[in-house]
């Protein structure tokens, strides 16, 4: 998969988290891409390379969310300066249980040679887990 630019890289990997496609995800990734939530928290990690990625991290992730309401990702600011792609996101879907999740999100992303080779993540952890994982 051949990107213009940085943003255009990000922008790809967005809606392929909307439609849910781990195959379009993966094709925005490197083999050995870094995503990093940072703190001491349940949610905290480091997961490098593909499997840990989608296999330890996303998809276990995505099985929180209702199937039955889309998963949607509205951008605020996709700001782009060489490799670094900062986005100010909101995502917007729904519990297992049926309860709505709204959660504000800014992601850096590191972008090489047109995938993704990092990322890091911040956002209210303790809202996600509360309306996530406490609620089931």
């Amino acid at each position: 998969m051949t990107f213009t630019d940085a943003k255009s890289v990000v922008l790809a990997y967005l809606k392929a988290i909307d439609e849910r496609d781990p195959d379009a995800i993966q094709a925005t990734l490197w083999e050995d891409a870094e995503f990093r939530i940072p703190g001491d928290h349940a949610l905290a990690g480091n997961w490098v390379g593909l499997d840990e990625i989608l296999n330890k991290f996303m998809l276990p992730l995505m099985d929180l969310f209702s199937t039955e309401v889309p998963y949607i990702i509205e951008t605020s600011q996709v700001i782009a300066e060489g490799d670094t792609v900062v986005l100010d996101c909101v995502a917007r879907a729904a519990a297992r249980s049926g309860e709505p999740y709204e959660a504000n999100i800014v992601s850096v992303f590191s972008i090489q040679d047109g995938r993704i080779k990092a990322m890091r993540e911040f956002f209210d952890t303790q809202y996600f887990v509360r309306t996530l994982i406490a609620t089931g």
